[in-house]
Formats: C-alpha cells, sequence, structure tokens
C-alpha cells in the first residue's frame, strides 16, 4: 500500500523573552564534539562512559527529525521497531528482538522527567518540549526493575527556568490535517518556575470507507495540556510537579485480509485465493464505523535533595486512564450469525457490492443458492460479522525513594524502595449486529447482544 504524500506547510511563531545577544564561536570550539550527557543509570554521565548500548537524541537531533510521537524516534534507533496495532496506545516495541505482549505490561522501562511509568498506553504519547530521548538495548531490571527486560526508554521534558519564552506552531496538510502546538514559560516568582503547554492534531485520515461513503477509516483527534512547577527551597532542593491531562477520538482497526492458499485459488479458479500481499488492493467496506476514546489524568511530584554524602531522590505517580474501542467483527467467514434474519437481510442488500477479495455472495439472488455460496471478508458490509467491543481501563500509583552517591568517588552506590498499585480492567467481547445504526450500538461488555466475553479484571501490589 502506497500513502499519499502528505504536502505540510507549517507556519511557525516563535517568541522569546529577553531577547539575548548574539554568541560568537572560535573555529576550535566549533571543532569540538558536542558532549552528550545521558541519565541512564540514574546519574549524569557523558554517553562516552557508560558501558552500555544507548541510542541519544539531543534537543537538536529532536527538532532536526521533527519528533512528535514514539515513532519519529523509534525508527531512527538501530535495532528497535515499533508496530502500532488496533487501537490508540496498543503499541508493541522491539527491542533487539524482545517483544512485548498485547494488553500485558510492556517489556522495556518507560521514564519520563525521572518518573516511571506502567501503564502500557503511556509510551505512545504525543510530545511536546522535548529535550533529550535516551534509548537503552539490554535488559535494565537492576534499575528499573521487572518491566525492563528488553531495555528502557528515557525521555526528558524542557524544563522552566528564569528566561521567559514563548512559542507558537501551526500546521496544515492533505485530508484536511490540522497541527498545532504551544508553550509558555518562565519565573513565576521567586524560586519557582512554570511551564504551560498544549498540543492538537485532527486528520480525517487518507483512507475511505466505499460501504458507509465516508472518510471513517483512519481518522483522529487528540488533545492535550500540561502544566508543570519547579520549586527550589534551596540550593539543594528541587520540587518537580507535573500534570497532564489528554483524549483521543480516533478510528480503529484499519486491516484487510489476504489469502496464501494456492489450492484454494486452483479449486475454485480464483487467483485471489493466492494473492502477493504487495499486490494486494485495499478495500475498505465495514458497515461499522470504528471508534476509540482515550482519557488519560497523569499527576507526579519529584524531590531531589542534595546531601554532602550523596543524593536523595522521591517521587510519587497517579495514572488514570480509560479506553474503549468498538468496530466491525470478523466473524462473516464462519457462518455464526447466518441464522439471523438481520444477516440474511443485508446479505442481499449488499450482493454485488465491491468487497476485498475474494468473496462470494450468491445467497438469496441467485435460486435455490445456499448459505454455503456465502465467503465473506472480515469486516464487511453485511452484518453476519457482528462487532466487537474492547475496553482497556486502568489506574495506578506508584511511589520510589532512592539514595545515590556521589559520582566521582571509587565505590559508587545506589539503593531505594519501590511500590506500585495497579488496578486494571481489560476485556473484549463479540456481539450480534442486529441492524441498527451503528451509532447506537451498545457500548458495554454485558448486553442483550453480547455471544461471547473475556473480562480480566485486577488489583496488583508490587514491593521491590
Amino acid at each position: 500500500m502506497k500513502r499519499p504524500a502528505l504536502l505540510n506547510h507549517f507556519l511557525a511563531v516563535t517568541l522569546a523573552l529577553p531577547v539575548g545577544a548574539a554568541i560568537l564561536y572560535s573555529g576550535a570550539a566549533m571543532a569540538q564534539i558536542e558532549e552528550v550527557v545521558v541519565t541512564a543509570r540514574a546519574r549524569e554521565e557523558s554517553l562516552q562512559d557508560v558501558p552500555a548500548s544507548i541510542t541519544a537524541f539531543t534537543e537538536t537531533d529532536i527538532e532536526n527529525m521533527g519528533v512528535r510521537r514514539a515513532e519519529d524516534f523509534v525508527f531512527q534507533t538501530p535495532g528497535v521497531s515499533l508496530v502500532n496495532t488496533v487501537e490508540v496506545g496498543d503499541t508493541q516495541l522491539s527491542i533487539r528482538g524482545l517483544n512485548g505482549a498485547r494488553d500485558a505490561e510492556t517489556n522495556f522501562a518507560f521514564i519520563l522527567d525521572g518518573v516511571l511509568y506502567t501503564n502500557p498506553s503511556a509510551f505512545n504519547r504525543e510530545y511536546i518540549d522535548l529535550a533529550q530521548i535516551e534509548v537503552l538495548k539490554g535488559p535494565q531490571g537492576a534499575l528499573y526493575g521487572r518491566s525492563a527486560a528488553a531495555g528502557a526508554v528515557i525521555v526528558t521534558t524542557k524544563r522552566p527556568t528564569e528566561e521567559t519564552e514563548m512559542e507558537l506552531r501551526f500546521g496544515a496538510a492533505e485530508h484536511e490535517t490540522y497541527t498545532a502546538a504551544g508553550t509558555i514559560a518562565g519565573a513565576l516568582g521567586e524560586n519557582l518556575f512554570g511551564r504551560f503547554s498544549f498540543d492538537y492534531r485532527e486528520t480525517e485520515g487518507f483512507l475511505f470507507n466505499t460501504f458507509l461513503n465516508d472518510e471513517v477509516v483512519n481518522d483522529f483527534e487528540n488533545y492535550s495540556i500540561n502544566g508543570r512547577l519547579i520549586w527550589e527551597p534551596s540550593d539543594r532542593t528541587t520540587v518537580d510537579m507535573k500534570i497532564r491531562h489528554a483524549e483521543v477520538d480516533a478510528a480503529s482497526i484499519a486491516f484487510n485480509a489476504a489469502f496464501a492458499i494456492p489450492l484454494f485459488a486452483e479449486l475454485f479458479g480464483i487467483p485471489d485465493f493466492y494473492i502477493d500481499v504487495n499486490d494486494h488492493e485495499f478495500v475498505f467496506t465495514p458497515n461499522v464505523d470504528p471508534a476509540n476514546e482515550q482519557e488519560t489524568t497523569e499527576i507526579s511530584v519529584k524531590i531531589d535533595h542534595e546531601m554532602d554524602w550523596g543524593t536523595l531522590t522521591a517521587w510519587g505517580l497517579y495514572s488514570d486512564q480509560d479506553q474503549y474501542f468498538l468496530a466491525d467483527g470478523t466473524s462473516g467467514a464462519f457462518g455464526f450469525y447466518y441464522p439471523q434474519q438481520s444477516c440474511v437481510d443485508s446479505l442481499v442488500a449488499t450482493f454485488g457490492f465491491p468487497m476485498q477479495s475474494p468473496t462470494f455472495n450468491f445467497y438469496g439472488v441467485v435460486p435455490d443458492a445456499p448459505f454455503s455460496t456465502v465467503l465473506l471478508p472480515p469486516y464487511s458490509p453485511s452484518t453476519c460479522d457482528g462487532y466487537q467491543y474492547q475496553e482497556r481501563n486502568q489506574e495506578d500509583k506508584s511511589f520510589q525513594i532512592q539514595f545515590t552517591s556521589p559520582a566521582d568517588q571509587r565505590l559508587r552506590w545506589q539503593a531505594g524502595a519501590y511500590f506500585l498499585d495497579l488496578d486494571r480492567r481489560v476485556g473484549v467481547a463479540q456481539l450480534l449486529d442486529d441492524g441498527r445504526p451503528d451509532s447506537s450500538l451498545p457500548r458495554s461488555f454485558v448486553n442483550p447482544l453480547t455471544d461471547a466475553l473475556v473480562l480480566d479484571d485486577f488489583d496488583t501490589e508490587v514491593w521491590a
């Protein structure tokens, strides 16, 4: 499948107060290699001094690459790949061949401004005000716990300072795509600094549902609001407070199925049973408009206090995310709903409508044609495939305290404690599509249309 090229036309307005004086560098200074300082081992070190495989992106790298989402920097990281699946945040990250699993905790640690996030959907978000990104490859459980078997991703955002700064960005592109982002930061009082930012993105998508005659295959709308306060009551103590709220309203499950069954191609005389996926023509015809909604609230507080013998770091995080998706089903080819009158009626009504190949639909139109003359693809325009509904809700509260020795002594050490209280609810339901408008299909697990249900609701407490 080839994506149409997006012709982006961006208008950027940047205001900075005060205007700083120009800085001149000597030729010798320009020739020096920029030193990259990383925090991969929970202390500031030069990248060259860390005995680990790390890919680091500086603020300049991030701006040059136009990083806005996780995939933007993952695709630039050797040995790391990413796959987005059926819904927002349902992202599988592979580091050196170690893959994650759906509906489970990640196989890598995600650290944002020194705080460990355990929600699997927290990683693939809209990023703004990025300062540095570090990708560690290889097990990191000694520092980051049980979910760091494959590695760790450490993201650092820009801190507010005494300098007042303002930035606005606007963008527009094909397919009714619009973006906006803004930041204002500076001093709020003595030893108190603040940063407020927002971002917005909307697109109708570049795929079209030919049955519903609408761009409802990969449409997307998102906004997030971020607030940050940094209080420095003394030269040795820093309190970092953050809050974020984000909402997403998007489509889900933009898939086709392709067959590779040479026997069927020969038996039925239909080449589409054995097709090169690179030659597959993508056709989207589900009768259900897919929906995916996500709402996220995150609050964190982090304290750093320097002492003569080391540094005390403590943080607490509250994260609450509710998410569901609703989409057409995949059961049409199995005939589960053939006895339903709504299925029979929709088969007759959609006879001859172009669908992804191979398909048959002669029932009720060709005289005496049995149901065996029906072969439907997943996500067909009929009601014979039912519909699916999934919820993935998670609330977690975590706390960590850590003592770190000075970096300039021969024996360096770290010690700490970690606590996590996690409440997760994940459920998947297969339901009957009785022909009602998709906007009125129940968005719940248990209702008169439910045929199958898998529900996982549990609480977990972790100490380390």
